[in-house]
């Protein structure tokens, strides 16, 4: 987003009456750059190869081009050797979809390789894939910013931090889940995503180190927030 977008959104979000929330795929947004009261953040992150993973058989999904055509009716339908081209043979071939490359930057629709970028903001220092600055500013925005950042893989910890720490929005959110959990497991789940060998993750991995290192953070943030409830000593 350019510096006038940023402020928009900043206002639209500013204008919304308590007690409302906002949710979408946009990197974090300082208010206070445009004297207005920040909102509280959350957000949520995952395994960042796993993650990669996901997104590559995701968007190769017939019913993602289905959404995406009503959408933008003019937009062309994809290559069929470009749906049928499997993650481990991506990763093997060197194939530029796959490669990863430190300080790259990708144009067009998005960029989802990295978690980073949505912590890091809008600056042209978070663009660039697996770099340090980028790594650094997403850290101390999660410090400074963000009431909670849960992660997928601890799901049960992440609600109750999250209905400890923001009861206002949260609570009684694990019991909301459990209760529906049927409902919310088939939700984007992708049945054309097959498994994935663990080499070639490996592979993957050796390209992901601050992404990964920004994943442990998170992790252990999180874990900290629950340690400092008290749980385990409450009667």
């Amino acid at each position: 987003m350019s510096y006038n977008e940023e402020g928009k959104l900043s206002k639209l979000v500013n204008s919304f009456q308590p007690s409302s929330v906002y949710v979408k795929h946009v990197c974090f947004t300082n208010f206070t750059k445009f004297n207005l009261d920040m909102p509280i953040y959350v957000n949520m992150v995952r395994d960042p190869v796993e993650r990669v993973i996901s997104w590559y058989y995701y968007v190769r999904a017939p019913w993602y081009f289905v959404e995406r055509k009503r959408a933008f009716p003019d937009l062309p339908l994809p290559n069929p050797n470009w749906l049928k081209k499997d993650f481990e043979t991506c990763v093997k071939t060197n194939d530029p979809e796959c490669r990863y490359l430190p300080g790259h930057r990708r144009d067009g629709f998005g960029d989802h390789r990295r978690q980073t970028m949505f912590f890091c903001g809008h600056a042209d220092d978070c663009t660039g894939f697996n770099t340090e600055v980028a790594m650094r500013k997403a850290k101390e925005n999660v410090e400074k910013h963000y009431a909670v950042v849960g992660v997928l893989e601890e799901l049960n910890k992440t609600l109750t931090v999250l209905e400890h720490y923001v009861p206002r929005f949260f609570k009684g959110a694990k019991d909301v889940y459990y209760n529906e959990v049927q409902i919310f497991s088939k939700i984007n789940r992708n049945i054309y995503k097959p498994s994935v060998a663990e080499a070639t993750k490996d592979i993957v991995r050796k390209n992901f180190t601050r992404e990964l290192e920004f994943f442990d953070f998170c992790k252990q943030r999180l874990h900290k927030q629950y340690l400092a409830l008290n749980l385990d000593k409450k009667p």
